[in-house]
């Protein structure tokens, strides 16, 4: 279902998220999750549930707020006269960014599940909200290649029978 949003996403990788389409579907989510625990007495299962998915949900949208913005709650200043912090190697920025990528990918994955339960309700945009799975393009070329190979290593002739 679309409420007029966008129709298409244009997101397929991860690389591609953005903290706005986050907030989307954490706004999205949220206050129906709230209405829900509002309608049913405190300290019934009911509202303790849609009250436990609502903090689930919002600490998924701020972990992936914070992992796409590279700002995290809490963070601490440096302290004057501390020593400046070490500069990583290529290869280490290299793995990190990959390790980023699929941090952002597994945890907008958890987040579009979640949604996916809201799928029928107006608003849901089911075209936009999708799972990814890939890091980035790069990503999907490796896979592509590897799922190739494997194609070729499985149609391996086979030398006739002897008999």
């Amino acid at each position: 279902m679309n409420d007029g949003g966008p129709v298409e996403s244009e997101m397929r990788y991860a690389d591609e998220l953005t903290a706005d389409v986050v907030r989307e579907v954490g706004d999205f989510l949220l206050p129906r999750l709230e209405r829900a625990a509002r309608t049913h007495p405190s300290d019934s299962e009911e509202a303790i549930t849609a009250s436990a998915l609502a903090e689930a949900v919002a600490t998924l949208v701020l972990t992936l707020e914070g992992t796409i913005t590279g700002r995290t709650p809490g963070r601490g200043r440096v302290r004057e006269g501390a020593p400046p912090p070490r500069v990583p190697a290529e290869e280490e920025r290299r793995v990190r960014a990959e390790v980023r990528l699929e941090r952002l990918r597994e945890d907008w994955n958890r987040l579009c599940v979640l949604a996916g339960h809201w799928r029928s309700v107006p608003g849901h945009q089911d075209s936009r909200w999708r799972r990814l799975e890939f890091l980035d393009a790069e990503d999907e070329r490796r896979y592509d290649r590897r799922r190739a190979e494997g194609r070729m290593e499985g149609h391996v002739a086979r030398p006739p029978r002897q008999g």
